[in-house]
């Protein structure tokens, strides 16, 4: 139902539909198809093979790529990715950011040194938060360092020393020999137990002993504590003062053998000659989850009438005292792996026997080069898991982890595209769960939005506003825990569509309609309901004004703002559409829906510009000009938002898709920092160039991918989260799409990547999707169904393939030409693809002129393709999303286009396309901008 309603809902801009007397001649009498590339590559091929379009045969199986004779590859263990290195952290800053161990469980962020001497262990606690009347800058009060824990051994001297961080595992260890004994130690962040724990053992009976030393950092300054230590407990606690944050942190000890002595004066427990001993710790602020906290304007009774932090930390304590190791480390294990196994990626890589920190160094020179591709990929996932959890508050800027008392831009929420980036990969890479933690922070913060939402309908629209205060929410900027401030010109009011396709793919990767009705429904009619008061009528449309591009200077250094910018009008007419067709599914017939659908064709959101490229700024002709200090290079793509993450831009509106590759070439590589690369990395394998797409991944993994894998956001050793997340939401872009509601593995491989597997990847429709190839050809597929419905599938070649259920049943399905099937499926049912035939792609022409444009005629040159028996020539007028076709069959390389209507047009894209002598055609083209004389 949600594909169809997907096509109509998009059917005033999207689609094209031709009456019979247009119809191909392999069309038959009666049907009706829409003019896309897709279609014709279907339509093409299915004529050299045989004469029908949708039917319901089986084809037999041709010549196929080399099949793996193994079991299901969802059924398939995960390759074993661990990072480990041959030496400690050093203790300082640059070590935290370079070469520390990240882990945590959402109530706490966790950095391991590994230190022999004294073992370092920092920790964050997202809602330690400081602020100040003037703070501004880079460096700026926000999360605070919570606390420093020191384990001393006095070891030195030490040999065979080796730390290790277990993504399969989510377990650090330490291990080393000092004397003739083996010191070992053990670390996990348990959700569902919410401590960590550290276990320390010794080789030798009575060899272990420590000294455990916790510490607050940064008292003094907006902060005061004390530490103080009694039994077998070290307890620390404080205040921050700006938002009065009690704020308190348990340490209990459980040695086996030996003695145990507190210190109350130093707030230290010393250890002597014990077996071994466990460490529980425990965190916690008497922050909560309330509207309060951002209705109440004193910063100081923000958190008026919340219970101190002391009876849940030691609560949490106290139960998992209760446990054993052993059920600590299985409770933490169950949870973790049944999120992290749900994914795996093997693109041949071999376990390489050098530290991580040498694997980085070597990848330039691409030494171990895939085992680091696919490490990296993993940790974005592991970086999710620790940071992302129901109940806790969602990854910041710098994730769950910071050490500073002035960290980077206060370790806030953009929503510009660092939240958003953040949660990219909770949907492809199968973690949905995970979004849970930004919905409930939103629920908290959305009643301050409603605030501003009514403050700006009535500054900027007044008569359009609801006098009883239903204006919907606005979209925020950026945000911390306590606080969501008002409008800024960096970015557009288009960050609330942003923020609600967030919540949309939570539902459109699910399909869990209760979770629609109950929570994402809500958020994406409030959303449209702001906005729809918001734009304005101006020229025939409705724009948004004011309207800013993220970021992006327009004028100067003084002005940012205008009005229209393809950011707010893609992100409203993204959430409209969205809205829609989350109200047909439920069935609802709320008072605003009619609006909204005579609003969704005017909202404008795509303007191809005299360059072939998507407009940024509507007063933009060709790229780049429409104001002197715009940067053509900029990090921001805000332009292409509707090709990613959105759904607007797909396959079905081809001619927006070749602009939007001409866009990103025009955007170069040129910009370092790492979540822009990282970005880059998912618009490339959108337009299927998975060969430009794996540059952007080399360019992060070389010039921003520290030694224990933060993203280097720029240089200098700065840490931002966002480009981990980015990276494992890119390359699974790369591997799996379904924006158009059409499963499609290997949507973007790189030719690098000629033989590989993955399995568990996320499609729209709640779909798990596993693939084998070979050669760069697939040789075997797996759907599981997880809710039932229609699959879609896409692939060359896929409906000559042999298609059966895992208990090895024949599947019935129908074809859509030779390389796109529909599957009936049943829920919990796995579906198998194999002997899938070869397909070779054609090779597209290139350097397509215009050589001659008297307004009345085109004459057109090309460079052909080596692969051509003809060619097939097409056009897109203005802004239209697709192209039709004008001529095919032509068998040279030059073509003069004659139309009646050429002088009516200021501006087209034209476009030319190879077909082989088989019938299939090119998947890529070659087009050029035809202006009008006057318009040149």
């Amino acid at each position: 139902m949600l594909e169809d309603v997907f096509g109509n809902a998009r059917r005033t801009l999207n689609q094209r539909e031709c009456s019979e007397d247009e119809l191909p001649g392999n069309m038959m009498s009666g049907e009706k198809m829409l003019v896309t590339i897709p279609a014709r590559k279907l339509m093409t091929a299915a004529l050299a093979v045989f004469t029908l379009a949708w039917t319901g045969l089986v084809f037999a199986p041709e010549v196929s790529a080399a099949e793996s004779a193994s079991g299901l590859i969802a059924d398939a263990p995960g390759k074993a990715l661990r990072l480990w290195y041959d030496e400690p952290a050093p203790d300082s800053d640059a070590g935290w950011a370079d070469r520390s161990i990240p882990m945590g469980n959402g109530y706490m962020g966790v950095n391991v040194f590994g230190g022999t001497t004294s073992e370092r262990i920092q920790i964050t606690e997202n809602s330690l938060y400081d602020w100040a009347a003037k703070n501004s800058g880079f460096k700026r009060r926000g999360v605070n360092n919570f606390a420093e824990f020191y384990i001393d051994f006095g070891h030195k001297n030490v040999s065979d020393y080796e730390r290790e961080l277990s993504l399969n595992e989510g377990v650090s260890y330490v291990k080393y020999k000092q004397k003739g004994v083996e010191y070992s130690r053990e670390y996990f962040t348990s959700y569902p137990d919410k401590v960590m724990v550290v276990r320390l053992e010794a080789s030798n009976p009575g060899a272990l002993s420590f000294t455990l030393r916790p510490t607050i950092p940064f008292v003094g300054n907006g902060k005061s504590g004390a530490v103080a230590a009694e039994g077998d407990t070290v307890t620390l606690s404080g205040v921050m003062t700006y938002f009065n944050i009690k704020f308190e942190g348990q340490f209990k000890v459980i040695p086996t053998g030996g003695r145990m002595n507190a210190s109350s004066s130093e707030g230290t427990i010393t250890v002597s000659d014990a077996d071994s001993a466990v460490i529980l710790i425990a965190v916690g602020t008497n922050y909560q989850f309330d509207p309060q906290v951002f209705l109440t304007k004193d910063p100081a009774d923000k958190l008026a009438g919340f219970p101190d932090p002391h009876g849940k930390v030691t609560g949490y304590l106290v139960d998992a005292a209760a446990k054993s190791y052993e059920q600590l480390l299985a409770n933490h294990q169950a949870d973790y792996t049944e999120l992290y196994d749900r994914v795996s990626l093997d693109l041949g890589a071999t376990v390489p026997g050098i530290p991580t920190d040498e694997l980085v160094d070597a990848y330039p020179a691409g030494a171990s080069s895939r085992y680091l591709e696919e490490l990296a990929f993993q940790f974005g996932r592991y970086m999710l898991i620790c940071s992302s959890r129901a109940g806790t508050l969602p990854p910041h800027l710098q994730g769950i982890w910071n050490v500073y008392e002035r960290p980077p831009w206060s370790s806030q929420y953009l929503h510009d595209t660092n939240v958003q980036m953040a949660y990219a990969p909770a949907f492809c890479a199968n973690l949905p769960e995970l979004f849970e933690s930004y919905a409930d922070f939103f629920t908290v913060f959305v009643d301050r939005q409603r605030e501003w939402a009514t403050e700006y309908i009535e500054k900027y629209n007044p008569s359009q506003l609801d006098p009883n205060g239903d204006n919907g929410w606005s979209g925020p900027f950026w945000a911390n825990p306590y606080d969501v401030p008002g409008k800024t010109p960096i970015a557009g009011f288009g960050t609330g569509g942003w923020i609600s396709q967030m919540f949309w793919d939570y539902y459109d990767y699910t399909r869990d309609e209760t979770l629609l009705a109950e929570t994402v429904y809500p958020v994406m009619y409030e959303q449209a309901n702001f906005a729809s008061r918001f734009v304005q009528e101006i020229d025939g449309a409705l724009l948004a004004k004011p309207s800013s591009s993220p970021e992006q200077y327009l004028e100067g250094k003084r002005k940012r703002e205008t009005i229209g910018t393809t950011f707010d009008q893609q992100m409203f007419y993204e959430n409209h559409h969205n809205t829609l067709t989350a109200a047909k599914i439920l069935g609802r017939t709320d008072d605003r829906l009619e609006l909204y659908e005579k609003q969704l064709p005017l909202l404008d959101p795509i303007h191809v510009g005299k360059s072939g490229q998507i407009k940024e700024f509507r007063q933009e002709e060709f790229y780049g000009d429409a104001g002197s200090t715009i940067d053509r290079h900029h990090r921001h793509t805000s332009m292409l938002l509707g090709s990613y993450p959105g759904q607007l831009i797909n396959d079905s509106t081809p001619a927006w898709l070749d602009a939007v590759k001409t866009t990103l070439t025009l955007r170069t590589r040129k910009s370092h920092i790492g979540w822009a690369r990282a970005e880059r990395i998912a618009f490339w394998a959108r337009v299927h160039d998975g060969d430009e797409a794996y540059l952007f991944y080399r360019d992060l993994l070389e010039g921003n991918y520290m030694h224990n894998l933060f993203n280097d956001h720029r240089g200098g050793l700065l840490f931002q989260a966002d480009a981990n997340y980015g990276a494992t939401a890119g390359v699974a872009e790369l591997l799996l799409q379904s924006q158009d509601y059409v499963v499609a593995p290997l949507a973007a491989l790189p030719a690098v990547w000629s033989d590989g597997s993955y399995r568990g990847l996320l499609a729209r429709g709640n779909f798990e999707v596993s693939a084998q190839w070979s050669g760069g050809q697939a040789t075997r597929l797996e759907v599981l169904s997880n809710v039932g419905g229609t699959s879609k599938l896409r692939y060359p070649n896929v409906a000559k393939a042999v298609i059966k259920t895992a208990d090895g049943k024949m599947v019935d399905f129908s074809a859509k030409g030779t390389d796109q099937i529909s599957i009936e499926t049943m829920k919990g049912q796995t579906y198998v693809v194999t002997d899938i035939p070869v397909s070779t792609p054609v090779a597209a022409p290139s350097n397509l002129k215009i050589d001659e444009n008297d307004g009345s005629q085109i004459e057109l040159a090309w460079a052909g393709s080596a692969d051509a028996a003809s060619y097939n020539v097409y056009r897109a007028v203005g802004n239209a999303p697709d192209y039709e076709r004008v001529a095919s069959g032509i068998e040279g390389t030059h073509f003069v286009y004659k139309a009646p209507d050429l002088k009516k047009f200021d501006q087209m894209t034209l476009k030319v396309t190879a077909v082989r002598a088989d019938g299939r055609e090119s998947d890529e083209g070659v087009t050029v901008v035809r202006l009008l004389p006057t318009q040149m």
